[in-house]
């Protein structure tokens, strides 16, 4: 016996036969603006973390350490179990799951556009965040817990950059189906708290500097927001499919 899912699926994801979604329709001047912005805070990340040679400056190193060193007073057992618990919400295997469930609603709205904007912003942020870590080239933290498996590379956090371009896109098309605003509201202010707890759990770990985590978060961002921008122009001119 199949299990008929419509009803609920009329109620929370609400499909508009005949108009664009409100974010692709209204915002995207807004959201591309928000894109500049975070764009700048990694530029300004960056300027801060490395000299004109390449080499890391004394003032993000020391800001680094002392937070390192902050955090490294309250490391016990049983935290550190629950911090890599979060930590596993910014992973790739679970942003894959998430990733899966998002397409399986996009593919049932028939919506193409969001479809391969949704691609775009996974792949894109994967090969964005690897190529810029391979250009800095910063090594990782010495408080890192040797138990934890990383690759090369340190600046930016890819972890953060993967986790803050997804939630910020799972978010987006959240308020693109929903109809109720407060209820988008809530979903954009619920993926901007996870990805900032995510972030913290990689420095507690010792797995990033906090300049990685900050120019991660401002480069994810950035790229979420400014495919958001992109295609709220196709959305606004093509309705999804009933």
């Amino acid at each position: 016996m199949q299990l008929d899912i419509r009803p609920w699926f009329e109620r929370e994801m609400v499909i508009e036969k005949h108009t664009a979604a409100p974010p692709g329709r209204r915002r995207p001047w807004l959201m591309l603006g928000a894109a500049g912005l975070f764009a700048l805070g990694f530029l300004a990340v960056t300027a801060f973390v490395f000299d004109d040679a390449g080499h890391v400056t004394s003032h993000a190193a020391a800001f680094d350490r002392s937070i390192a060193q902050a955090l490294q007073q309250v490391r016990a057992p049983a935290l550190t179990g629950r911090v890599i618990e979060v930590s596993a919400l910014g992973s790739a295997p679970v942003l894959v799951v998430l990733a899966l469930l998002a397409y399986s609603v996009i593919i049932g709205a028939r919506d193409r556009p969001g479809f391969l904007h949704l691609t775009i912003a996974i792949v894109g942020a994967g090969a964005w965040s690897r190529l810029l870590q391979h250009l800095f080239e910063r090594e990782r933290p010495d408080t890192l817990l040797p138990f934890l498996v990383v690759t090369e590379g340190s600046y930016p956090s890819a972890h953060l950059f993967g986790a803050a371009a997804c939630y910020a896109t799972f978010a987006f098309f959240y308020a693109r189906y929903t109809p109720r605003r407060g209820a988008a509201v809530a979903c954009c202010v619920v993926a901007a708290v996870l990805i900032l707890c995510i972030g913290a759990t990689r420095i507690y770990l010792g797995a990033h500097h906090t300049t990685d985590v900050i120019g991660g978060i401002c480069g994810g961002a950035a790229w979420a927001l400014l495919l958001a921008a992109i295609f709220s122009h196709r959305y606004a001119n093509r309705p999804l499919e009933p």
